[in-house]
């Protein structure tokens, strides 16, 4: 694979939930004039452990969707880890079943933009898991549990942004909002999906959604008549790594499984709520906009 020197990042996010427990995995490379590597990190309801590896231990067929960071390979099929260092001992294996793709590409006719700060993608919004992953001793087990994959890569991730995804108990959503800068000028974007029963709602800036409200712990997006209000409810959450110019020196803060209220609104009538008890929230909010 040509390696290209100027800022740059790629990334894939695996989230997997059972009954009992939730994981998240995400496999990196990132690419500064100063430095080059690539990067695992792990978050679960216990703890967060990052791991940094050689760029020359990184492998990558985005045709084949399939990553390789020393012993450690990420497909659409599942997850092997294979990780002994300093102390960290992590291995074994999750196997996916058939992805519930999104009906066409979540950035719409924004993935067409050339030099966009961060490109989303959302590959899989459910699909089964099962396997076990040691961490340091302790099995975590996935018996017919729930997973969703997406990605993100440019040179940095938004100044100001706010993500969540659910899995609730006949669908999935997620929903982003964002401040991005396009040619000198800066807006809201935001992108969201809700599948239920193999058929998908989605929300986005393109189809003529905007940012109400986004704030630390409540995100309002409107489209037409159509408006949903989301509401977190967590106070801590864990430090992950994240991009900034290709380097990964910026820390962002994520809930791997947290309340979260999901709240849905045809003109003033509510339509639907989801009360979460374990959902998956990120933010990065400097003060409420």
């Amino acid at each position: 694979m040509h390696i290209q020197r100027r800022p740059f990042f790629y990334g894939w996010y695996f989230r997997c939930q059972s009954e009992t427990d939730t994981i998240a995995v995400i496999p990196a490379v990132h690419i500064s004039g100063e430095k080059s590597s690539s990067s695992i990190q792990i978050l679960t309801e216990r703890g967060v452990w990052n791991m940094e590896f050689p760029i020359s231990e990184f492998k990558l067929s985005r045709k084949q969707m399939k990553m390789q960071i020393e012993k450690n390979c990420f497909s659409e099929k599942g997850i092997r880890l294979d990780i002994e260092r300093a102390g960290i001992k992590i291995k074994g294996r999750l196997d996916f079943g058939p992805f519930a793709k999104p009906a066409f590409d979540i950035m719409g006719p924004f993935c067409c933009i050339p030099g966009m700060e961060c490109r989303h993608s959302v590959y899989s919004m459910e699909h089964s898991v099962n396997g076990t992953i040691q961490i340091q001793g302790k099995d975590i087990r996935f018996s017919d549990a729930r997973g969703y994959m997406e990605g993100d890569s440019g040179t940095s991730f938004p100044e100001t942004y706010v993500w969540t995804q659910h899995f609730f108990r006949d669908g999935s959503l997620v929903f982003a909002a964002a401040d991005i800068p396009i040619l000198g000028v800066h807006f809201k974007g935001t992108i969201g999906i809700v599948r239920q029963k193999d058929k998908e709602c989605r929300f986005a800036t393109y189809l003529g959604a905007s940012v109400v409200k986004m704030g630390e712990n409540v995100l309002k997006i409107r489209q037409g008549r159509k408006t949903v209000l989301i509401r977190l409810r967590e106070k801590e959450g864990s430090m992950l790594h994240a991009p900034c110019s290709g380097k990964m020196t910026r820390k962002i803060c994520e809930y791997p499984s947290c309340q979260a209220d999901y709240i849905f609104f045809c003109g003033k009538k509510k339509e639907k709520e989801i009360l979460a008890a374990r959902a998956a929230v990120e933010y990065e909010v400097k003060k409420e906009a």
